[in-house]
């Protein structure tokens, strides 16, 4: 790891003035620069009315795609910027032409969104959704998932780490077995993108999904479809909308004639409110290196892991932490409880079902996971039952 001065980081985050904050899984922090060009965004708005969409938001836009594009060695024009992962989704299986003979896979581990399109589709004949089913909610068999794709197959989607128990899926076998079958591949990488990294050039994705939300410190409002240019050429939406429009501002309502870059599977006016913070995010990722960051998010996590596992705890997490993620899930009766009494100790975790989620990222410190730790085995020596 290089040589990386992460307090200077840190400071950038005044949410550690007052809280112990180990929940990037559910929203990354907003970073001074972040907050800042929020009030430029305000301020252009403010002063400058609409004109601000040729002046200053349509380069913005552009400079999102090239900050994006360059985390993930891609090219800025194989860049869409949606909404949400829902749209997106929505969007690539509109391109589809589904019949009640097709089939589309996902899992149990992969975010419900997927699923829910999936069956939503289905209700309507449109393909029948394939959700394969998870080892203890822990990971997915990937011999398991393989054994379902077949020559009906039209869309595999699945993610890099799993968002109910952060383990890295071996989502490269399962893409590989797609393409054999022709079919078309969609990684969901909202819980990897900046914590782990990535290269879709040298891994020859198809579609990928991230988002602001987490892990690139963006906020809400913002997804980033990277859509390979070979595979732009082959699909057009049917979920669509001006801004996929090759002659956007002929507006013309008689034709529809796609846009040459991934651009054709964007909708309508994207938040430009979200795309200022968005920006910093990604800057901020990129400056520092995502090899760096899962090298530090991989320390603390170790810690925390360890430390709890010392004190009895029940973790879901494999035996080797390079296959993990930087979420920690930690068995647990009334995990809302366990949340609500950290936050009484100024410790911000999440919870999901049956457990206790906590992420750290790199801003957070060894003091921080050594706190949440002491705070959890008080709660776990006053109450033994709820672990």
């Amino acid at each position: 790891m290089n040589h990386i001065n992460w307090l200077k980081y840190r400071e950038q985050f005044k949410t550690f003035e007052n809280l112990n904050y180990l929940n990037t899984c559910s929203l990354g922090l907003l970073s001074d620069n972040g907050r800042n060009s929020l009030l430029n965004y305000i301020d252009t708005w403010t002063n400058m009315g609409a004109s601000a969409w040729y002046s200053d938001w349509i380069s913005k836009t552009n400079a999102l795609k090239d900050e994006y594009a360059k985390l993930i060695n891609a090219d800025p024009d194989e860049i869409a910027i949606l909404p949400n992962v829902s749209s997106a989704i929505a969007v690539i299986l509109s391109c589809l032409n589904l019949t009640d003979k097709d089939e589309v896979i996902t899992s149990e581990l992969d975010f419900p969104t997927i699923a829910h399109n999936f069956k939503a589709q289905e209700s309507k004949g449109n393909g029948k959704a394939i959700i394969v089913e998870s080892e203890q909610m822990k990971y997915v068999d990937s011999d398991k998932f393989i054994s379902k794709i077949n020559n009906h197959t039209k869309l595999v989607v699945t993610s890099r780490v799993f968002y109910l128990s952060g383990f890295i899926n071996d989502y490269e076998k399962i893409m590989n077995s797609a393409k054999k079958n022709n079919a078309l591949f969609f990684l969901d990488d909202y819980q990897a993108t900046g914590q782990l990294p990535i290269d879709v050039k040298e891994k020859n994705i198809d579609i990928m999904i991230s988002g602001g939300l987490k892990w690139l410190l963006g906020g809400s409002g913002i997804v980033y479809m990277y859509v390979s240019r070979e595979i732009t050429k082959q699909l057009e939406p049917s979920v669509t909308g001006w801004f996929s429009h090759k002659r956007q501002f002929e507006f013309d309502p008689h034709t529809i004639e796609f846009s040459d870059t991934a651009s054709r599977f964007e909708t309508g006016t994207p938040a430009i409110s979200s795309i200022y913070p968005a920006v910093e995010g990604l800057k901020m990722i990129n400056e520092i290196g995502v090899d760096n960051i899962r090298e530090r998010t991989l320390k603390l996590t170790s810690l925390l892991i360890n430390g709890l596992l010392e004190l009895g705890f029940s973790i879901k997490a494999p035996d080797d932490l390079h296959d993990h993620a930087s979420i920690t899930m930690i068995s647990c009766s009334n995990p809302a409880e366990v949340v609500e009494t950290l936050s009484a100790n100024g410790i911000i975790v999440d919870h999901r079902p049956g457990s206790v989620r906590i992420s750290p990222f790199f801003y957070n410190t060894e003091e921080d996971i050594n706190h949440c730790i002491e705070i959890l085995s008080e709660i776990k020596n006053q109450k033994p039952d709820l672990f």
